[in-house]
């Protein structure tokens, strides 16, 4: 298991720390560092694909992020789920356009 930071939360302004995980939407990995020096990164935490709440709000994320884009800002969907669940309950309710990651060891 990987070892967990207790940095608390981020500060306006505070550069957040890299983590990389196994990408749920596309092959490969993300990192945030993917992100560094190109445009802002909305990232959204959920519990899982297992919670009614957080399937419902990463629905309505993944409508936004055309508008989201257009203005300049990417999103990155992290949950807890694993990747190979993930990607499964994603084939039955898919949600286009949509960045995500799966971190079910909870390191982000």
């Amino acid at each position: 298991m990987p070892e967990r930071l207790n940095i608390g939360p981020l500060q306006l302004g505070e550069t957040a720390p890299n983590f990389v995980l196994d990408a749920i939407t596309r092959e490969g990995k993300i990192a945030i560092d993917d992100f560094r020096g190109e445009k802002p990164v909305l990232v959204g935490l959920y519990r899982g694909l297992h919670c009614p709440f957080c399937r419902r709000h990463i629905a309505i994320l993944s409508q936004l992020t055309p508008a989201l884009n257009a203005k300049g800002i990417e999103s990155l969907t992290v949950v807890n789920t694993p990747v190979e669940r993930a990607r499964l309950y994603l084939r039955y309710h898919p949600m286009l356009g949509l960045l995500a990651a799966s971190d079910p060891e909870r390191t982000s």
